[in-house]
């Protein structure tokens, strides 16, 4: 009897977070398909026009695709509790969108093409990361469904890091001290992020620790093999 409450505004908040979601990422990606239509009537040609399409596409498909999970994404079967891993979370998914709405400064041609291509690469890694995520998606830190193939077997936060080259891609065109500072407090939310998210995994599936020990946070573990022994695993 004394746990029903609980459910109950678990469900609630559960509700009330979707519709939220859902909501924000189609005025978004609404914005990004109006920003699609400026580009492709622009005054750009070339390489630089096409990158910056082709990232904007990345964008607006990304903002689709979390709408789209947020309807249809698993119950979760653990939250961090308390308000600084929700502002963590919430910070460190929407604070750069601020990015967008500082002044351009003028930047050399090729610094042009970087950032662009920075930001094209950035949105289609993390296409590709969500994809993979499916109904595990979460903003905030819960645990859904333990996730460890594909792009999550290489590092546990692939779409962290996709979205950081994204990042390095956005602030190009806006470079100065407001959008390094931007970027600055974002990272150190992505850090407090990541701490509270993996906090919560671990409390709700006991493989999760073998998981980590054997997969790094963000830069995937090269190894090299011997050619003797390639060729007789062979």
């Amino acid at each position: 009897m004394t746990d029903q409450p609980l459910r109950s505004r678990t469900g609630l908040f559960e509700i009330v977070g979707r519709a939220a979601l859902m909501t924000l990422m189609a005025l978004i990606a609404a914005g990004l398909f109006h920003r699609m239509n400026d580009i492709a009537a622009g005054p750009e040609d070339g390489l630089v026009r096409t990158l910056d399409f082709l990232g904007t596409l990345g964008a607006f498909v990304f903002a689709a695709l979390v709408c789209l999970l947020a309807m249809t994404r698993l119950v979760p079967v653990a939250t961090a509790g308390g308000w600084v891993p929700v502002a963590a979370a919430l910070g460190g998914a929407f604070l750069l969108t601020a990015v967008n709405y500082l002044p351009a400064v003028p930047v050399p041609l090729a610094a042009k093409v970087l950032g662009v291509g920075l930001l094209a690469v950035g949105n289609g890694g993390a296409i590709y990361c969500l994809a993979h995520l499916g109904r595990s998606f979460s903003v905030l830190p819960q645990a859904r469904r333990l996730v460890s193939s594909g792009p999550y077997g290489l590092v546990r936060h692939p779409l962290y890091v996709a979205e950081a080259i994204a990042t390095l891609g956005m602030i190009v065109p806006h470079l100065g001290w407001a959008a390094v500072s931007l970027c600055l407090i974002w990272l150190a939310l992505q850090r407090l992020r990541i701490h509270h998210e993996e906090a919560v995994l671990s409390r709700a599936f006991p493989g999760y620790a073998d998981y980590a020990r054997r997969v790094p946070r963000f830069v995937p573990r090269v190894r090299f093999a011997a050619p003797g022994r390639v060729r007789a695993a062979h």
